[in-house]
């Protein structure tokens, strides 16, 4: 008789094997040589749907790096994350001794800095956090990054087209053909691979630039793109060019465990670009449990000072 935990191992191992399925003929086309099966956008974007961990609260114990113009940081992060709801961290330097203390919600972060010298707490919306990251960024992009899945993907709307690169699909987002005058593009499509930067190698080049620049929106100029696993069908790689504010964010996804009833990467390295300015963010999970509700504590001293930036 197969018991409670057992049971769950079953239906998890079932749920891997649907997905596996699904890509057997491709394993086939590989091994031989052959490149991956065309497949819809929605198809592709339902199959990977089928491997997104569903928890409705985690656990972790992560390792973050960063890597800037200012120099290079370190630190280990307690976090926990309610779907949907908030997510909280107590990080720590190497010396084991906690620095700060934040919770992210849909509208707000809160922000509890220990560090002695420069010990403040920050109370407000997450204009301060783009402002130090130079990128957008909300509680639904920090939920997504944390447990793999794409960032803004709707497909129902039948807004991206399907390619292949290699042994992964890409969906590309749907653009007008303003973006192609833009980057410059001879053909009429924007290659999964491509580097997207704005022309402005002549005068007339500049002009067009200008007019149209003049003429959009920042989502008219935002195209994004999402490598998935052409055999399993999760998320390995995001793109976003940002051409309005020419800005850019690579996220990419690595060695994935089965967690919460799906995928989730253990490694994950961001890479913000803006200008000549980047920045670089690597998470690496070392411990996770789903399933379990947390308290989230956060109190802050009455002798403390409130910051509107971090």
């Amino acid at each position: 008789m197969i018991n409670g935990r057992g049971y769950i191992g079953l239906l998890v191992g079932l749920l891997i094997l649907g997905i596996w399925g699904s890509g057997c003929s491709n394993v086939r086309r590989l091994e031989k040589g052959k490149p991956l099966h065309n497949q819809s956008a929605v198809r592709i974007a339902n199959r990977y749907k089928a491997t997104v961990s569903t928890a409705d609260w985690y656990g972790m114990r992560l390792a973050i790096s960063t890597h800037n113009d200012d120099g290079n940081q370190s630190f280990k992060v307690n976090l926990r994350l309610r779907r949907d709801s908030a997510i909280w961290l107590s990080i720590t330097p190497a010396l084991g001794v906690e620095v700060a203390r934040i919770i992210f919600t849909e509208d707000s972060i809160r922000m509890l800095s220990k560090v002695p010298g420069n010990r403040f707490a920050y109370l407000g919306d997450y204009t301060a956090l783009e402002q130090e990251l130079g990128a957008p960024v909300d509680f639904k992009m920090l939920q997504s990054v944390l447990l793999g899945q794409a960032v803004q993907l709707v497909t129902e709307d039948d807004k991206y087209i399907s390619r292949i690169d290699d042994r992964n699909y890409v969906l590309i987002s749907k653009y007008k053909r303003r973006v192609m005058r833009l980057v410059g593009a001879k053909d009429k499509e924007i290659l999964p691979n491509a580097e997207l930067e704005i022309i402005e190698t002549t005068e007339r080049d500049e002009r067009v630039v200008g007019r149209v620049m003049g003429r959009s929106d920042e989502e008219d100029l935002l195209v994004k793109r999402f490598w998935f696993d052409g055999l399993q069908g999760y998320l390995v790689q995001s793109v976003f060019d940002d051409l309005f504010n020419r800005k850019s964010i690579g996220i990419v996804h690595r060695e994935h465990i089965v967690e919460g009833g799906g995928l989730i990467p253990q490694k994950t390295d961001v890479l913000i670009t803006s200008g000549d300015r980047t920045q670089e963010i690597l998470l690496e999970i070392n411990r996770i449990r789903t399933g379990r509700a947390y308290d989230m504590p956060f109190n802050l001293p009455e002798d403390v000072d409130i910051r509107t930036t971090f």
